[in-house]
């Protein structure tokens, strides 16, 4: 799978630092990520924040998430409104590549949505709120694509 561009490699800055205008995001790992701008870190940490959070469907709120309703919440934490549902949710960005992916971005199939967080991972609602490596399967359920939420 391909990095995360945003300054160097799997979403590490490019020589010298901090790329301009990246955000630093520390991921569970130890790990060092940089989003593109705020609003996108601090939809990161709102998800990341909830890792341990049980699997409930339908739920939108802290005491237990669908996945959608984990990336809808970390996104209003951040001050951006999605759609409520999984497949709806790319319609709120646009497409972007797997090499052009950046922390923030979503990974869409037909009935699920995860968070791409930097370096190769995903944050989802799976049972719990847990980080994952990135992949575009998931159970069978067809890929739609990577979106930048704006």
């Amino acid at each position: 799978d391909a990095p995360a561009r945003t300054g160097g490699p799997g979403g590490r800055p490019a020589e010298g630092g901090v790329p301009d205008g990246g955000v630093a995001i520390t991921l569970p790992d130890g790990s060092i990520a940089y989003a593109p701008n705020e609003r996108a870190a601090a939809a990161v940490r709102a998800a990341l924040s909830q890792q341990g959070v049980p699997y409930v469907w339908g739920g939108t709120d802290p005491s237990g998430f669908d996945c959608s309703g984990l990336t809808q919440w970390a996104y209003r934490q951040a001050g951006l409104e999605l759609p409520r549902l999984a497949q709806e949710q790319d319609t709120a960005g646009f497409a972007v590549a797997q090499a052009d992916l950046m922390p923030g971005d979503l990974a869409v199939w037909d009935g699920h949505v995860a968070m791409y967080v930097g370096n190769n991972q995903l944050v989802e609602a799976g049972d719990p709120v847990q980080v994952s490596p990135l992949r575009t399967t998931n159970a069978g359920q067809g890929f739609q694509g990577f979106y930048r939420p704006r």
